[in-house]
């Protein structure tokens, strides 16, 4: 499972690409709500376009926040380097599995184009391999 999540060669499907990206979705949201936000079609749609921005919030609302600064800071990178790599990973093997290139990923960059992207990826079936 760790080593799905951290190379991104190989491809994927579907049920394999929603279970851990629903995960990394709901840390977001469980972290918005837990810095007191209430529960909105606007927080729900803001988590949804910027994930790793709501998972910041949720770092400088918690237990990190009692820590010193260079702490902070160092936890708060480890934290957003490794979601976003994680999520990189699962949309580059998706798109391979599309028959796409994995540079297609960089659109995640890209507010509401890569939430488009990552809908796309969750829906489209993929390709056969030809044997």
């Amino acid at each position: 499972m760790i080593a799905r999540l951290l190379s991104p060669t190989g491809r994927i499907g579907r049920a394999a690409y929603l279970g851990p990206l629903a995960a990394v979705f709901a840390l977001a949201l469980a972290g918005v709500i837990g810095t007191g936000m209430p529960l909105s079609a606007s927080t729900i749609g803001a988590v949804l376009d910027r994930p790793f921005t709501a998972i910041g919030r949720s770092l400088d609302a918690s237990v990190v926040a009692t820590l010193p600064p260079a702490l902070q800071v160092a936890a708060a990178l480890a934290v957003f380097t490794l979601v976003t790599w994680m999520v990189f990973v699962l949309t580059i093997k998706r798109l391979h599995d599309l028959g796409r290139t994995g540079w297609w990923s960089t659109l995640l960059l890209l507010p509401g184009i890569g939430t488009i992207l990552m809908l796309v990826c969750a829906i489209v079936p993929g390709r056969q391999v030809q044997t």
